[in-house]
């Protein structure tokens, strides 16, 4: 049975170190330090690939905010005292103005949502069903500005309609959240 070759040195006459691998061939102490470069710089191009991965893969989504409502008309409206066109003082800075009881063709809802041009704040408001589903959601009204009608994708079904007015208000210019406020109302279809 033939012995395995073992490493062994040989010295050349430029000094540089020669050893005999398993197989019996000569790899230079040069050659060897080129093989570990290389290595090293597939694994440094692995590690940036993998940083820029992570970075795409988990950057945080960037946020936006809703558009200004386009059907907004400047100024407070006239409305009927029957429809209940009232205020709801949120706080010293924030308060709405929009109809208790709606006139209604069962699709169509005069419910004049205003933001008085004295608020501190932006909103927009979101009309939900009782199971808590968005039936409609207006865009934003500056102050001053109001809302009269809101049209429905589907028509009231039933006589009685409850709803919840969802009033979503934001800091002018920096769009900072001011908080939530939910109004209940019943919508009777087809009330003139």
């Amino acid at each position: 049975m033939p012995a395995t070759p073992t490493p062994e040195v040989i010295r050349t006459n430029t000094q540089n170190e020669q050893r005999l691998d398993a197989a019996g061939s000569a790899r230079t102490h040069g050659q060897r330090r080129t093989k570990h470069t290389a290595l090293y710089a597939v694994l440094a191009v692995l590690i940036v690939a993998s940083a820029v991965a992570a970075y795409f893969l988990f950057k945080p989504a960037q946020l936006g905010h809703p558009d200004f409502d386009p059907a907004a008309v400047s100024g407070e409206p006239a409305v009927d005292e029957r429809y209940g066109y009232s205020t709801l003082q949120v706080d010293e800075e924030y308060r709405v103005m929009l109809c208790g009881v709606p006139a209604n063709d069962g699709q169509t809802l005069e419910l004049y949502l205003t933001n008085p041009a004295d608020n501190g704040v932006w909103f927009r408001a979101e009309l939900l069903d009782q199971a808590g589903e968005v039936l409609y959601a207006t865009g934003v009204l500056r102050q001053g500005q109001h809302l009269p009608t809101i049209a429905l994708p589907q028509p009231l079904s039933d006589r009685e309609t409850p709803i919840t007015v969802r009033i979503v208000a934001y800091e002018p210019d920096t769009w900072q959240s001011r908080g939530n406020v939910n109004l209940n109302l019943t919508i009777y279809k087809d009330f003139r």
